[in-house]
């Protein structure tokens, strides 16, 4: 706006050097100068960003790392490229016209005659549907396997965007810890030093406390860089740069509700995109064999022909046929049969493999959900009442410092036990969601981290 008003004042006294009148402020003159100069400031405005909120939750990572991410932008011109080719499979076989021109001349005839002689021919292969549909079926099925291929990446990128996010989470967790622990710790020197100076407590104390104090300093600093690498990461997981000041909200599960390990097979068969493409190829191996074999029979062709010299002009019509006598397509075929059962065997080993990979983690969700529920029923808890209680004590000259400083530090393990016990149950709630190719709307329920 200022700039708005200098150009303006500029204006008006260019103009009054110029011998325009002064006393016209609304002068066309100056209207359409005042309008041209906001079209410019508003062309040159800087555009919302995609960032400008300042808090993202986990689904807007998703979403934003769908949207946005280069790499799963070129997964999704890969199925672009497969629906040419489909396109390609459904086009008929175009026509070929030949023609010839020059002059001919009568032979052993008393008053020869002379003249332009010319011929074309017209050759259109014919296809029945023995042999036009196993061609788009594979086509088809191709377009099919690589939009799973692409589902399957995406799923991909969903999982490394969800561990980036639940390990800045965890590291977030950790530096909080680390702070409380390092005021907790300079609150006890500080009490210390005091009883010292006033000779109520020996020095073995107070460097006994200078030293925790400064462990808590040190593990403060590694917290604060582990959140920054988490950060970087997670930046790196969604492919868009997002700003140091965004505040990514969200807390680590501590309970997640999960279906019956029989549900969870069913919807693995029925999502999974990387079974899906699997059987996708089957299905287009399939095709591919029945295509082969139809190029044994005999092909068709429609000819039509005409020709023309200074004696004589013909037409013909007739079909031509391709007699697979010498090659009969054997090694095409053999070679579309060995793809098809490699292919079978590969969706057995897929379907197996994923299987089993659901069932490990499931096992894995069973222990990581009893170890968050142990360390906070039961450890933490008594961790914080025997950390309570020895401060009293200490306070009340019934314990020395190292019993205060050893509940303290068994407070700080069980809690950082539980924070590593939540980020690995989230892990594998990501893993069985990878698994299940689980969208962003329906993500698992999780209770919130008090």
């Amino acid at each position: 706006m200022q700039a708005i008003r200098y150009n303006a004042s500029h204006d008006r006294s260019a103009q009054g050097r110029s011998g325009f009148d002064n006393s016209a402020p609304h002068s066309p003159l100056g209207l359409v100068r005042g309008a041209c100069l906001l079209w410019i400031m508003w062309m040159v405005a800087p555009l919302p960003s995609a960032f400008a909120a300042s808090v993202l939750t986990l689904n807007d990572l998703l979403l934003l790392g769908l949207g946005h991410n280069p790499a799963v932008l070129a997964a999704r011109e890969q199925v672009s490229a497969s629906q040419g080719m489909a396109v390609a499979a459904r086009a008929y076989p175009n026509p070929e016209i030949s023609g010839l021109t020059g002059r001919g001349r009568e032979l052993n005839v008393p008053n020869p005659l002379s003249g332009s002689v010319y011929s074309f021919a017209l050759h259109q292969p014919l296809e029945y549907s023995g042999l036009r549909n196993p061609r788009i079926q594979a086509a088809e099925a191709s377009v099919q396997a690589a939009d799973a291929a692409r589902r399957a990446f995406e799923n991909d990128a969903l999982a490394a965007i969800k561990l980036a996010y639940y390990d800045l989470l965890r590291r977030q967790d950790e530096a909080q810890a680390s702070e409380e622990d390092l005021q907790i710790t300079q609150k006890i020197r500080d009490s210390i030093a005091l009883r010292y100076h006033v000779g109520e407590s020996p020095r073995f104390d107070l460097i006994t406390a200078e030293t925790e104090r400064l462990n808590a300093l040190k593990n403060h600093d590694m917290a604060l860089l582990r959140t920054r690498q988490a950060r970087i990461a997670l930046r790196q997981a969604v492919g868009q740069s997002i700003p140091e000041d965004t505040q990514i909200v969200g807390s680590l599960p501590d309970a997640v509700v999960m279906p019956p390990l029989a549900t969870l097979q069913e919807q693995l068969n029925a999502r999974n995109p990387e079974l899906q493409q699997v059987q996708a190829e089957n299905q287009a191996a399939e095709s591919r064999v029945d295509w082969q074999k139809a190029q044994r029979l005999p092909q068709l062709a429609l000819v039509a022909q005409h020709d023309s010299d200074p004696t004589l002009s013909s037409s013909r019509v007739g079909v031509a046929v391709t007699i697979p006598l010498w090659d009969q397509h054997s090694g095409p075929v053999l070679q579309a049969q060995a793809e098809l059962a490699r292919s079978r065997h590969v969706v057995d080993s897929r379907r197996q493999w994923l299987g089993e990979s659901l069932s490990a983690a499931y096992a894995r969700f069973d222990s990581a959900r009893n170890q968050v529920a142990l360390l906070e029923n039961d450890l933490l808890l008594q961790a914080t009442e025997a950390k309570n209680v020895a401060e009293a004590a200490y306070r009340h000259g019934e314990r020395g410092i190292l019993d205060w400083l050893n509940a303290q530090r068994t407070y700080r393990i069980a809690r950082s036990e539980l924070i590593t016990a939540r980020y690995d149950l989230a892990t594998v709630v990501v893993e069985i969601d990878r698994l299940l190719a689980t969208p962003p709307s329906m993500l698992p329920s999780t209770a919130p981290t008090p």
